[in-house]
C-alpha cells in the first residue's frame, strides 16, 4: 500500500519516520527546508501536493488546524483533485470534528474517503511508537488503515464514527490543561511550604494525584530545565477552545475547563502564542514566588 504523508513538522515528522522502510512512502511539507533531510531516508519527496496524491493510496496528514486540512484537500491544487477514487485520507491533526465531517461530505462525489485519527503522547511517544491514535470512522475504514497506523504505534483505538477521534482528542487536551494548571498550583503551594519541587513531584507521582504533568511534563521538561515540550500555547488554546465550544453546544457549564482556559490566557498574555507550554511553569513562578525550575 502506497502511503503519502503531509506535514512533517515536530509531530508529523516523528510520526512519518515510523513508516520509513515499512511502506512505500512519499512526503510533502509546505516548508521545503523540512524536506531536505528526507532525501536521505529512502523515501520519495514530492515537490507539490499533486505529486504526492498521484503516488498515494492512503494519505496521512498532520497539520496545525482543520483549516489547513481543508485547504490541502479541497483547495485549488488540493489532493482531492488528483487522488484516485477509492483513496482514503487519514487526518491526524488535532482538528475540529465539525470541519472534518464537512470535508468528508464534500469528498463524497469524488469517491474519496476521509477519517480522523489524531494522536496524543507528544513527539516522544511518536518516536517510540507508543503514541495513542484515536480513529473516527466506520468499522470498514478502521480495518483499511489499521495496518498502516500499526507501523506508527501499537496503541490504536477505534473511537467511534467520523469525528469521534477529534472530539476525544479535544476533550483529552482540555483535561490535560486542567490537570496541568492544578498540578502547578499545588506544586507552587508545596514549594512555598518548603518542599523541594522534585521531591513533591516524586511523591505525588506515586500517589493518587499523579497525572501527565507529574509523570512527563515536570520531570522531563521543567525540573530538567529543558523547558521545551514541543507543544505551543497557541496549539493548546486552539484545542481547549474547541473543546469548550463542544461543551457549549450541549449546554454544559464546563466550569473547570473555563478556569484552566483563563490560566492559559494569562500565560499567553505574558509569554505569547509562540511560547512552549512549559511557560506555564514560568507563569506560576512569577505569580507565586515559588521556584520550580532548577
Amino acid at each position: 500500500m502506497k502511503v503519502g504523508f503531509i506535514g512533517i513538522g515536530n509531530m508529523g515528522g516523528a510520526l512519518a519516520s515510523r513508516l520509513v522502510g515499512k511502506v512505500p512512502l512519499t512526503v510533502f511539507d509546505t516548508d521545503f527546508k523540512r524536506l531536505d533531510a528526507w532525501d536521505q531516508k529512502g523515501v520519495t519527496v514530492a515537490k507539490n501536493l499533486r505529486e504526492l496524491a498521484i503516488e498515494s493510496e492512503v494519505v496521512l496528514a498532520c497539520l496545525p488546524t482543520s483549516n489547513e486540512v481543508k485547504s490541502i484537500v479541497l483547495g485549488k491544487n488540493g489532493i482531492a483533485n488528483f487522488l484516485a477514487p477509492g483513496s482514503i485520507i487519514v487526518d491526524m491533526t488535532s482538528g475540529d470534528p465539525a470541519v472534518t465531517r464537512e470535508i468528508s461530505g464534500l469528498l463524497f462525489e469524488n469517491k474519496i474517503e476521509l477519517i480522523d485519527a489524531p494522536v496524543s503522547g507528544g513527539p516522544r511517544g511518536a518516536r517510540e511508537g507508543t503514541i495513542a491514535i484515536m480513529v473516527g470512522g466506520s468499522d470498514t475504514q478502521f480495518e483499511r488503515v489499521k495496518t498502516v497506523l500499526g507501523f506508527i504505534s501499537h496503541n490504536i483505538i477505534h473511537a467511534g464514527p467520523l469525528g469521534s477521534g477529534h472530539s476525544i482528542k479535544l476533550g483529552n487536551n482540555l483535561l490535560n490543561l486542567i490537570c496541568r494548571m492544578g498540578t502547578f498550583e499545588v506544586i507552587s503551594m508545596l514549594v512555598r511550604e518548603g518542599v523541594a519541587p522534585d521531591m513533591a513531584v516524586e511523591i505525588i507521582q506515586k500517589s493518587s494525584g499523579r497525572n501527565y504533568a507529574t509523570e512527563i511534563t515536570l520531570p522531563d521538561n521543567i525540573l530538567s530545565g529543558k523547558m521545551n515540550q514541543g507543544f505551543s500555547t497557541a496549539m493548546m488554546e486552539k484545542d481547549s477552545s474547541l473543546a469548550l465550544e463542544i461543551g457549549a453546544k450541549h449546554d454544559l457549564d464546563m466550569a473547570l475547563g473555563k478556569i484552566a482556559q483563563t490560566m492559559l490566557d494569562r500565560t499567553i498574555a505574558k509569554y505569547g502564542l509562540d511560547a512552549d507550554m512549559s511557560a506555564v511553569a514560568s507563569l506560576f513562578e512569577s505569580e507565586t514566588d515559588a521556584k520550580i525550575r532548577p
